[in-house]
């Protein structure tokens, strides 16, 4: 198969990342306004006690099986290639069935003492089960990867979101039918009749554990495409592999996979984090400041349910919007990667620099726009998307803007990190997510139990958290990576100028238009128009160039 150069590569993988995302769409924000605030806290908690453990036994494994696949071929060796894939899907599976049942034995004490609410016990259940698939097909999709072939891992992400979407929102769906207009039915399936609960208090909780099943049966359906694509394409091969050979494949993946497990176990306790102190400091802030929480009050929600309530608009609104941009521009350092650790292998520094500065500078580009102009319109971003749900947005609207900086900040440490990764130094961004963990828990502590900021706090110190990260990256980027660091902040700065301008435009825009028009009209037109000048600015201003796109083709 003929390899794909980076920017075509990447031009795969952010297709198949954009209709997930649109896909993705389709299923957070009908969720949303189905559970409300309080069900997407329950949501939200599973996903906050889970990712921690799907972190340590999925996220690794692709970077290493494309690192040793991509090594093996450099080297010739086409056998390896086959022999990596066996060996991982091996040693991971194993690993994937013990965090199975890491997460289902925890269940209960977890949620328990980190959430402190047992009502998500069922969604932490339901979700368990990802990890073995999770584990499964990212060897699948990193081996592909590692050939520079991002069609497995794009066609299987487009079918894990379709089949999200199917199963998600109608379990989801079901399960609220069930409890709204059968409510005996309802009791006898859960059990909940004895609680003395109306049908309709006690479905949120098993509602949001249907949703995340349709998630559990999503990651099963990619499975099993990359399962029938591996049996259909693959080659007969007699060689065997000798205990000795197999065990030196399984420490030059674990080399690498753990290092990336561990750094990837940093980066989602950040989540973790919001969820812990978030949920504890709205609890004392409610009790110590009622008055902040008049307007919640005023809507029925009771004293005890606003914390949570809170955090559900928090991740369910904000975090989900936050979540767009860099789940997309982590495509670029992803296709990247193959060509930085061919680079790596091959001794060759200058090719390692183009292949930091491509991630990087596409990272930058896609990515500053979009969180400064999400920064400035996030009240009618938020009502555009989730316009049945005003309450939510008026919780989480000032977390928005914060997050909406933060995410030029996101995408260029995920790219940088990628590229660190390829060029043996995957100890590095395990390091600076742990200290950025840190910066984040203490934002956390310090910000969110003030009256004035609540759970905005907790979306300043993300801010805090990985403008420091992102810092940081780049200059490991120059020591261990030939990277061009003073090129890279004359062409950031311009980027970030034509950002602001960009930004500047919508808003000016929005602010004309909502005067006139409904606000999904203004909002797409102010978006188009702020697109618009960032592409006539970027042109202007010289940042697209000869040597940048052959940077970015080659």
């Amino acid at each position: 198969m003929k390899k794909q150069g980076f920017l075509y590569g990447s031009a795969v993988l952010i297709i198949s990342a954009l209709i997930v995302k649109v896909i993705g769409a389709l299923f957070r924000i009908p969720l949303a306004n189905m559970l409300g605030g309080t069900g997407m806290g329950y949501f939200s908690a599973a996903y906050g006690i889970f990712m921690p453990v799907y972190a340590i036994s999925v996220t690794g494994l692709p970077v290493a099986a494309a690192r040793a696949v991509s090594a093996a071929a450099a080297r010739g060796q086409a056998d390896g290639t086959e022999a990596v894939k066996r060996t991982a899907l091996s040693l991971f599976g194993g690993v994937g069935l013990m965090g199975t049942f890491i997460i289902i034995l925890g269940a209960y004490p977890l949620c328990r003492f980190v959430s402190e609410d047992i009502s998500a016990v069922p969604a932490v259940i339901a979700i368990a089960p990802s990890v073995l698939a999770g584990c499964l097909v990212s060897v699948y999709r990193g081996c592909a990867e590692g050939m520079r072939d991002m069609y497995p891992t794009a066609v299987s992400q487009v079918i894990e979101g379709a089949a999200k979407l199917i199963f998600g929102l109608s379990l989801c769906y079901g399960c609220l039918y069930i409890a709204y207009n059968e409510p005996q039915l309802f009791f006898r399936l859960t059990g909940c009749g004895r609680l003395g609960i109306s049908a309709e208090d006690a479905a949120l909780p098993y509602a949001s554990a249907a949703a995340v099943l349709g998630i559990t049966l999503s990651s099963f359906a990619g499975l099993l495409y990359m399962i029938l694509r591996d049996r259909r394409e693959k080659k007969r091969r007699t060689d065997r592999l000798s205990p000795k050979e197999r065990t030196a494949v399984r420490k030059e993946l674990l080399k690498t996979a753990i290092p990336a497990a561990v750094g990837a176990l940093v980066i989602n306790l950040t989540s973790l984090i919001d969820l812990v102190t978030v949920m504890r400091s709205l609890r004392t802030l409610v009790k110590a400041s009622p008055w902040v929480f008049s307007e919640l009050l005023g809507s029925g929600i009771a004293y005890n349910d606003m914390p949570n309530f809170i955090y559900g608009s928090f991740t369910g609104l904000a975090v989900t919007v936050f979540n767009l941009v860099p789940s997309v521009t982590n495509m670029f350092g992803k296709s990247m990667l193959p060509a930085a650790a061919a680079a790596k292998a091959s001794g060759d520094m200058k090719r390692l620099g183009e292949c930091a500065g491509g991630a990087v500078l596409a990272a930058a580009l896609a990515s500053v726009p979009a969180g400064l102009g999400i920064a400035v319109l996030a009240q009618p971003v938020l009502e555009t998307l989730f316009g049945g749900r005003e309450l939510e947005i008026s919780v989480c609207v000032g977390a928005m803007r914060a997050l909406g900086a933060a995410v030029p900040f996101v995408c260029i440490s995920s790219a940088a990190f990628a590229v660190l990764q390829a060029a043996d130094r995957a100890d590095i961004p395990v390091k600076l997510m742990a200290v950025g963990a840190a910066v984040k828990l203490l934002g956390n502590i310090i910000l969110t139990p003030m009256p004035k900021l609540g759970v905005t706090g907790a979306a300043i110190s993300t801010l805090m958290c990985y403008i420091f990260i992102c810092v940081m990256s780049v200059h490991m980027l120059k020591k261990y990576a030939g990277f061009g660091a003073k090129d890279f902040l004359c062409t950031n700065l311009r980027i970030f100028s034509c950002g602001l301008l960009c930004a500047a435009g919508a808003f000016f825009v929005y602010s004309f238009l909502s005067d006139y028009g409904n606000t999904v009209i203004s909002t797409a037109v102010s978006c188009l128009s702020g697109a618009i000048i960032y592409i006539i600015s970027t042109y202007f201003s010289g940042i697209i160039t000869k040597s940048t796109l052959k940077m970015l083709i080659s």
